[in-house]
């Protein structure tokens, strides 16, 4: 039995294995900061089957394409297939990700090999999404080799990865169509603003939840701080061993490493402690870089005699200092996974969506992530630049719209640089923080 269904114009196109196909009713593609993969939502109808060689529009595992004004936006797989039928109309909604979503959910090098010693975030990355057939485009520097990558039995891809771009300031993104993008937050920006209400925004959403005010991450290496030779020598004789001064004290020091950052915006102490998977602190120039200095707070003791309880009362508001952004001479350490996850866990925790009609800004270009967009929001209390963590492209029917949503500036930021703007700096708003001023 036939069904007439709406054919759309050529602003989106969908292709399944090549063929470009008519009969779909609505369609939603888009990629998050926080996901990496890009994912798609598509839903079509079909004609009831009346013979055996009956052949679907599509099954799981076939190869999408999706093009938004002669851009082409996705290149995937469809993975999942939902259908519901009657005797008169069968409807299906189909999702995916792109190219990098088998990367969340694939093993890394289930053969081997489970270590890399002197590498390359980029080479090691490489040699990760090889045999995904996953291009690597890397845009910023990454810093100097790994001493030692150590891969679990249980690491997925994108888990491994994810772990080793961290310890270097670096975002991973994809790039939707051919693979991963090495990267920084903010590099573009885009070439509209985002105004409610007023402006060009149709609706608003918020979402606010609390976070940590303490992260930590801890970890144990081998000490380099000891002689290649071993104690005892066959062709020598015996000797009385003196060690050097403080020896334990520094050997301790070397293998015991954690990284600590405090989230001064949090008033209740609510601390949280990962470890370390990868050797952030197997380097000789990481050993001798002394471990953070932590407050009285970290340390359990009170600051002011009885600031605990008054602390936990509500009464009096305990004032802490933000941890400090690295420095470029600093070696990379745990503290640098420490702040990287202070500061997504920020981004996690801290959204607000903006819809606007259409699916091109006011340059005509399509609405992008991870690019800085000026935000002037009456309730959230907003006016300054914030970064575009997470855009999707919907068309439903005719109607075409984009859900766009923003996090702080600084939520994949290692390097301090989006902390204050110079123009007007950071200030108190109805429900988080905003950051500079609209341009």
């Amino acid at each position: 039995m036939s069904q007439s269904v709406t054919v759309h114009g050529r602003r989106w196109i969908i292709r399944i294995n090549g063929r470009t196909i008519h009969n779909w009713t609505a369609c939603e593609a888009g990629v998050d900061l926080a996901e990496i993969a890009g994912v798609f939502r598509l839903e079509f109808v079909e004609s009831v089957p009346d013979s055996a060689d009956y052949v679907p529009t599509l099954r799981v595992h076939d190869r999408i394409e999706i093009e938004i004004a002669s851009v082409v936006v996705l290149r995937g797989f469809v993975e999942a297939l939902n259908v519901a039928a009657d005797e008169r109309s069968l409807r299906t909604v189909a999702s995916g990700r792109d190219i990098t979503g088998d990367l969340v959910d694939c093993a890394a090098n289930p053969t081997g090999p489970a270590e890399y010693r002197q590498i390359l975030l980029e080479t090691v990355v490489g040699h990760l999404t090889q045999p995904f057939g996953i291009s690597i485009d890397r845009q910023i520097e990454t810093g100097t080799p790994f001493t030692l990558v150590a891969l679990e039995p249980s690491d997925t891809v994108l888990g491994a990865i994810e772990r080793l771009s961290r310890q270097r300031g670096v975002l991973v993104t994809s790039d939707g169509v051919s693979g991963l993008i090495l990267t920084k937050a903010g590099q573009t920006r885009a070439q509209d603003r985002l105004v409610w209400p007023g402006g060009n925004v149709q609706r608003m959403e918020a979402r606010v939840s609390q976070r940590h005010s303490d992260t930590w991450v801890k970890g144990q290496f081998n000490s380099l701080s000891r002689g290649t030779k071993g104690a005892l020598n066959a062709s020598s004789a015996p000797s009385a061993f003196s060690p050097p001064s403080g020896l334990s004290k520094k050997e301790l020091g070397a293998s015991c490493k954690y990284g600590h950052c405090v989230d001064a915006d949090v008033r209740r102490y609510r601390p949280i402690v990962h470890l370390a998977k990868s050797q952030s602190g197997g380097s000789v120039e990481a050993q001798d870089n002394a471990n953070p200095t932590i407050d009285n707070t970290a340390q359990g003791i009170a600051q002011n005699s009885p600031a605990a309880s008054a602390y936990r009362a509500g009464s009096r508001r305990m004032i802490r200092t933000a941890t400090a952004a690295r420095q470029n001479s600093d070696p990379w350490t745990l503290q640098d996974q420490a702040l990287w996850r202070m500061r997504t866990a920020r981004a996690h925790a801290t959204a607000y969506v903006y819809t606007v009609p259409g699916v091109l800004n006011a340059a005509r270009q399509l609405w992008r992530a991870n690019q800085l967009v000026a935000v002037r929001d009456l309730y959230n209390g907003i006016d300054g630049d914030m970064l575009i963590g997470a855009v999707t492209w919907v068309v439903q029917g005719h109607l075409e719209e984009t859900r766009i949503s923003v996090v702080p500036p600084d939520a994949y930021d290692l390097t301090g640089e989006a902390d204050a703007p110079a123009k007007s700096g950071r200030r108190s708003t109805r429900l988080s923080q905003s950051y500079g001023a609209a341009t």
